[in-house]
């Protein structure tokens, strides 16, 4: 079975099924690896001799989702309004190029900002809740699956600190692949199709590209102005760059 995932699937696809594998075969094993995970965390900031930071460290598989997944919805922030001010001088011509910060700065300044925004939140703000997403149908319930979504596999017991203050959501697949139903979360939301596209897709469908769903945008395969239909069939995600150049193509740009 693993011979043959490593024939079909490309590398980090075949490293989440030996993972998913490790978890049928090995539950106890993976509840202790993902224990010490996360007694392993730890952070340094460290001053160098000219008097700058550097900082380095290591989190466990959902701690570090919840770092990532804010640290990247602020650098988006960052990346638009770098793209807004290019723009406003190169016009429809502006390239990455011409953004005033690379991706490295970008990235160092969404930490700064994490860090002004926690200054000053209120004390009686509310924090952030997790989703639970649980998946049923013959695909999911043929075998044992938990994964972030990223992608990242997890041991199902680092889930249980959060069911506390979780919202959870279902999904209900057909025996082809279509979704079936999806429930509301606990909050009002819009967009039901939307987000079953997501989790059917999961990540950019453009090749090799490795952009989680939540960071995607729902493209028409055959474009609305020609008589595409808004149907789950005819939608696909599409990180912002695959979906910008895929609708806006500009010379030598892939």
């Amino acid at each position: 079975m693993l011979v043959g995932h490593a024939k079909s699937l490309d590398f980090e696809d075949f490293v989440a099924a030996c993972r998913h594998w490790e978890n049928v075969i090995d539950p106890d094993g993976e509840e202790d690896q993902a224990a010490d995970d996360h007694q392993a965390r730890r952070l340094h900031l460290s001053d160098t001799f000219e008097g700058n930071i550097v900082v380095d460290g290591r989190l466990d598989p959902i701690s570090g989702a919840i770092v990532s997944g804010e640290l990247t919805r602020i650098e988006r922030e960052l990346f638009e309004a770098d793209w807004a001010e290019a723009k406003a001088f190169w016009g429809d011509d502006t390239r990455v190029e011409h953004l005033g910060r690379t991706p490295q700065q970008r990235r160092a300044d969404a930490l700064v900002e994490m860090a002004r925004r926690s200054a000053t939140a209120p004390a009686d703000g509310r924090r952030p809740a997790p989703l639970f997403v649980f998946h049923i149908g013959y695909e999911t319930t043929a075998r044992r699956m938990c994964e972030l979504a990223d992608g990242t596999v997890v041991a199902p017991g680092r889930l249980l600190p959060f069911l506390s203050e979780a919202e959870l959501e279902r999904i209900v697949w057909g025996p082809d692949g279509r979704i079936l139903e999806l429930s509301k979360r606990a909050r009002f939301y819009t967009g039901g199709l939307r987000d079953a596209i997501k989790h059917r897709d999961r990540r950019c469908t453009a090749d090799s590209c490795r952009e989680p769903a939540a960071n995607c945008d729902i493209d028409h395969v055959q474009p609305y102005a020609q008589g595409g239909e808004t149907t789950q069939e005819n939608g696909r995600c599409q990180c912002q760059h695959h979906n910008r150049h895929h609708t806006k193509p500009k010379p030598g740009e892939l």
